[in-house]
């Protein structure tokens, strides 16, 4: 019977199943921080960009507002030495224009000086968690990606003992085997006190007897499961001894 074979080979895919969790967290862990470090790092190069396309408007503006003043100054001193009304109005219409444009300008600016103090805000804040990420990741990377590796070699020598159980188990037992652990997990359990220890479904006594005697594979016919027997270790140690007979 393949039974205890079939017993090793699911302890084996056990080890591997847990050991390839661990793997797999650890390695989502890694990736999932040095993404967050590069998305960080994009996102800090993003402010930087649109700061300095503010801090270039913003002077460009400055530079507007006193190119504007300069010339209210030549209109204010061209209207001195207006020599008609007329001439006066035009020359107070564009002193008043460009006082006007200056106001709006130095609004504009107000308001990239603002966008400014926002993006330096946020972008200090995402500086900070490229610090905390960075320590994070030099502190865990090197340990995270060792233990990888080690867990990598452990999955390698398991399967390497699993193919070795393998060969020892019939194709077609192996076939079942397979298929019935796709959708239990485990494939082969056993059966206590005639309850089967899958679904915990009592199994019906002619049933439990042939599992006892293995003589032939046993499926649950709740769960589906390969079957085998555990012996009730209280219930063997609290059989009463049988006397001896005298000599």
């Amino acid at each position: 019977m393949d039974i205890e074979q079939l017993k090793q080979l699911q302890d084996v895919d056990i080890q591997i199943a847990n050991i390839y969790q661990e793997k797999t967290e650890l390695e989502e862990t890694l990736q999932k921080d040095e993404e967050a470090y590069k998305n960080a790092e994009i996102t800090v190069a993003e402010f930087n960009k649109n700061y300095e396309q503010l801090e270039a408007e913003k002077k460009a503006k400055e530079a507007e507002i006193q190119q504007t003043t300069e010339m209210i100054k030549r209109w204010d001193a061209r209207l001195k030495e207006a020599k008609s009304g007329r001439e006066y109005q035009a020359f107070m219409r564009e002193i008043n224009g460009a006082k006007r444009d200056i106001s709006e300008i130095e609004n504009a600016v107000l308001k990239i000086m603002e966008e400014l103090e926002k993006i330096d805000t946020t972008r200090g804040e995402e500086k900070k968690k490229i610090e905390e990420i960075g320590q994070r990741l030099q502190q865990t990377s090197e340990q995270s990606k060792s233990r990888i590796s080690v867990l990598a070699k452990q999955i390698q020598d398991l399967d390497l003992k699993k193919n070795t159980i393998a060969k020892n188990i019939t194709p077609t037992m192996l076939s079942m085997y397979e298929q019935i652990k796709k959708q239990r997990h485990k494939a082969i359990v056993g059966v206590k006190k005639s309850i089967c220890q899958g679904c915990h479904v009592n199994i019906p006594p002619q049933l439990f007897n042939e599992v006892i005697m293995n003589n032939r594979i046993i499926l649950c016919p709740h769960c589906q499961r390969i079957l085998y027997y555990v012996e009730d270790t209280v219930a063997a140690e609290q059989k009463p001894k049988r006397n001896k007979k005298a000599v």
